[in-house]
C-alpha cells in the first residue's frame, strides 16, 4: 500500500492556492449553515464533546464500512477542516455513539489495494488508531480521498508536528486460523487469537508473551509479537493500536451518499 501522494494533486502557485483555501474554509467557517450543521451533529451524538470552535468548518459527511477485527461495521463520519470526527450508528441513523477524534494533523491516508472484500476502500492512520474504511463507490472513494488529502494539507500548514508513529491496522480475525508468528499453533476455543500492537499481526499467547511500551499507544508496555519485541529492543521505534469498537447488534442501514459541503475548487 502507498500513501497517497499531495503532489499529485493540480498545482497552482503557492500564494493563490493558500488565499483560495483561506477563502474557502474561512467563509464556510463563519457561514449560518455551517455552525448548525455543526450544532446538528453534536446533537446527535450521544454525549458528544464540543464540536463548535471558532474557525471550524465542516466540510462533508457520510456513511463508510470500518474494517473492524470481527466485521465490517457502518460508521458514521464527519470530516472538519481540523479534525475527523466519527462514531457507531445508532436508533435508525437519527443517533450516533461512541464518538472518536482525530487531528487532521495526525493523520496519514494510503491507498490499499481494492480486493472483493472490500472494494472502495483506503487506510486510515494515526498514532492511537489505524483502520481501513469502503466507500459505496469508486466515485464517492475518490471525493473522500480528495476533500481529506486537501483538509489534512491545509490543516498542516504551518504546523510541522505531524506524527511520523503510526498504529498498525490489525489484520481481521478471519484472515488466519493460524499463528502468524509460529505458522503451528492453530486457533480453537482454547488457543485464543491476540494481535500484535506493534505489527497487528494474528499470533498466539505463546508468540506475545512480551509487552513492550509503545507511548504513542498507552502509558502501560502492551502486548507484541516475539518478533517485534525484538526489533524494538534493537532499536527504540514504536508503532501500533487496537480497532475494534466492541460488539453491536446486527441492524444495517441503507447506504447514504457523502454530503461535501466545500466546492474542492475552492480548496
Amino acid at each position: 500500500m502507498n500513501s497517497i501522494n499531495s503532489n499529485s494533486s493540480i498545482q497552482s502557485s503557492p500564494s493563490s492556492s493558500l488565499s483560495a483555501k483561506e477563502d474557502g474554509l474561512s467563509q464556510l467557517s463563519r457561514s449560518i449553515e455551517n455552525a448548525k450543521r455543526i450544532k446538528n451533529v453534536q446533537d446527535k451524538f450521544v454525549n458528544s464533546q464540543s464540536l463548535s470552535k471558532e474557525g471550524r468548518a465542516l466540510v462533508g459527511e457520510g456513511i463508510l464500512m470500518k474494517v473492524c477485527r470481527k466485521k465490517p461495521k457502518q460508521r458514521a463520519f464527519f470530516l472538519f477542516n481540523d479534525i475527523l470526527v466519527y462514531g457507531r450508528v445508532v436508533i435508525n441513523g437519527r443517533k450516533y455513539s461512541q464518538q472518536k477524534i482525530i487531528p487532521l494533523n495526525d493523520i496519514q491516508i494510503s491507498n490499499v489495494m481494492n480486493s472483493e472484500e472490500n472494494p472502495y476502500s483506503w487506510l486510515i492512520k494515526s498514532p492511537k488508531k489505524s483502520f481501513i474504511v469502503r466507500a459505496n463507490s469508486d466515485r464517492e472513494r475518490q471525493e473522500w480521498l480528495t476533500h481529506l488529502d486537501r483538509c489534512i494539507r491545509f490543516a498542516c500548514e504551518g504546523n510541522h508536528t505531524q506524527h511520523n508513529t503510526v498504529a498498525a491496522h490489525w489484520i481481521p480475525d478471519d484472515q488466519s486460523d493460524t499463528c502468524m508468528h509460529c505458522h503451528t499453533t492453530k486457533f480453537s476455543t482454547y488457543n485464543r487469537k491476540h494481535h500484535c500492537r506493534n505489527c497487528g499481526s494474528i499470533v498466539c499467547a505463546g508468540c506475545s508473551k512480551k509487552r513492550f511500551l509503545l507511548s504513542h499507544l498507552d502509558s502501560k508496555p502492551v502486548r507484541v509479537c516475539d518478533s517485534c519485541f525484538l526489533k524494538l529492543n534493537s532499536r527504540s521505534s514504536q508503532r501500533d493500536s487496537s480497532d475494534s469498537d466492541g460488539e453491536e447488534n446486527n441492524a444495517q442501514y441503507l447506504p447514504t451518499p457523502a454530503t461535501f459541503y466545500e466546492n474542492i475548487e475552492n480548496f
